[in-house]
């Protein structure tokens, strides 16, 4: 048996716990919206404040202000567990943006279209076009030219590495991790990126794998509301 987020459940042979967390890929995101944005305000729009929810967004943040010192975040919760509003996530998209967002990081489920929406129909306050960087999948095939990326989830390599454990008579020995370094956590790479960006990017990335940067794991969402008041 495999579950997840709970750590202590370890049964040799028999129970493994993995948690899934992008917050690597998070940390990437926030390097490149700190980049791409012009005015030097950020989004953050949930659909709740669940734990992978609440790490994503705390090292996007770390990441977009270690790129960026001086980039300021904006932080909204669509509500407190509101994944399937596509109507809410466009009505606070919208919300962020006009609060001088011109890029947004969308944690959302299938509130996530409405996200998408707001940024295809709300402008900057400059007047100029509002990126969105997604999670878990891609959405290019219904991208009308905003989607500048995704944190990209891909468990195969955690399930690759339990079944291995199995036959090794290794399962339940430890706890299994999604990670830039397995692949199971990656950026997603659109046209609307400039290369001279994705370059620093992955330049940012490499130093995440060798260990150079740590990206902690915070799941609170104290831990998460302290980052953003600034302590």
């Amino acid at each position: 048996m495999a579950i997840t987020d709970i750590r202590s459940s370890l049964k040799a042979s028999r129970v493994a716990d993995y948690t899934v967390s992008g917050q690597e890929g998070a940390w990437l995101a926030g390097t490149l919206e700190a980049k791409m944005s012009r005015s030097g305000t950020l989004g953050i729009v949930v659909s709740g404040e669940p734990r992978a929810w609440n790490a994503q967004a705390a090292a996007f943040m770390l990441g977009a202000q270690a790129s960026r010192p001086s980039i300021q975040i904006r932080y909204a919760v669509i509500g407190p567990a509101t994944y399937s509003n596509v109507a809410g996530g466009k009505r606070v998209t919208a919300s962020v943006i006009a609060a001088g967002a011109d890029v947004i990081f969308g944690e959302g489920n299938g509130s996530s279209f409405g996200m998408l929406q707001a940024v295809e129909t709300t402008p900057a306050q400059d007047s100029g076009k509002v990126w969105f960087i997604d999670v878990i999948g891609d959405k290019s095939p219904i991208d009308k030219g905003h989607l500048l990326s995704s944190v990209l989830w891909n468990l195969t390599p955690v399930y690759t590495a339990m079944i291995r454990d199995l036959k090794n008579n290794h399962f339940g020995s430890h706890n299994y991790q999604t990670s830039l370094a397995n692949g199971a956590i990656s950026l997603l790479k659109t046209p609307h990126i400039p290369d001279d960006v994705w370059a620093q990017v992955q330049a940012v990335r490499d130093r995440i794998i060798s260990g150079e940067i740590h990206v902690p794991a915070d799941y609170d969402a104290s831990t998460l509301h302290a980052l953003l008041a600034g302590k």
